[in-house]
């Protein structure tokens, strides 16, 4: 993926407060991203599948609750982008 690639799916003001919310957490579900951040679940879940589908970030299960989380690979592939953006 390119950084520009990157850059305009975080231009997106949703998007952008969801990845920095989940860089400052190690993983957050659905309903703590809406308390933390003010949206509406319908919302949240639509820029989660984005950025999932983008390959920003990855989901696990436990039970019911899914827990999304930054890849590792993304991180490790764009270290500099997201220090850039985000520090």
């Amino acid at each position: 993926m390119d950084k520009f690639d990157v850059i305009k799916m975080l231009a997106d003001q949703t998007r952008y407060n969801i990845f920095r919310t989940l860089l400052d957490f190690d993983q957050l579900c659905v309903s703590e991203i809406e308390n933390l951040l003010g949206t509406k679940q319908a919302n949240t879940s639509k820029h989660l599948r984005k950025m999932k589908d983008f390959g920003l970030i990855d989901s696990n299960r436990d039970g019911n609750v899914v827990y999304y989380h930054v890849t590792a690979e993304f991180l490790k592939d764009h270290e500099t982008l997201v220090r850039y953006l985000f520090l």
